[in-house]
């Protein structure tokens, strides 16, 4: 049988001290933005596997690189030069055996779906297709950990990359700036 154990961590708290830091990065921040195409990749990944296989099968698409381009602008417009590039990588399964054979899982297709879709949601006046250059570098997964998630258990195993932290609530000064 599997122990929870939940401690009191026996300092004070944030909200307790004189000063806090919260850190708050725009939606059109580099990082932000390959976090939130990284996100969007995992949620079209698993929603493709639950719907293609009844199963959400390992991946790890957290890697992104966003590098800018060049730009004219202009008050009220401008134009881009060069386009913006979004690089997404990690690893997931990107084959399935089944009844009818080895069926290929279209990472690159999911990898532009989730880059366009975040742009043309938060950027109005970028083009995904002319300004932005997607790069998906989503590969095969070790076959040591493929075969931890392959395999049918109520309980799915975990790796010892596995590791969970938590907390709550928010300080004061966190729901201000969330």
């Amino acid at each position: 049988m599997v122990r929870v154990s939940i401690e009191k961590l026996g300092v004070r708290s944030v909200s307790e001290f004189n000063v806090e830091m919260v850190e708050r990065k725009g939606v059109g921040h580099p990082d932000y933005i390959a976090d939130a195409v990284s996100e969007a990749l995992s949620l079209g990944l698993s929603r493709y596997y639950l719907k293609k296989f009844g199963v959400i099968f390992h991946h790890n698409v957290d890697k992104g690189l966003v590098v800018g381009g060049k730009a004219n602008p202009k008050f009220g417009g401008g134009e881009v030069l060069e386009p913006i590039n979004i690089i997404i990588a990690g690893r997931a399964i990107t084959e399935v055996k089944t009844a009818e054979g080895l069926e290929s899982i279209p990472i690159d297709e999911l990898v532009n779906k989730a880059a366009k879709g975040f742009i043309k949601k938060n950027f109005r006046f970028l083009d995904p297709d002319k300004h932005v250059k997607i790069t998906g570098m989503v590969r095969r997964g070790s076959q040591d950990l493929v075969g931890i998630f392959n395999l049918r258990r109520r309980s799915p195993l975990a790796n010892d990359t596995s590791f969970g932290v938590g907390f709550a609530p928010l300080t004061a000064t966190e729901r201000l700036v969330f």
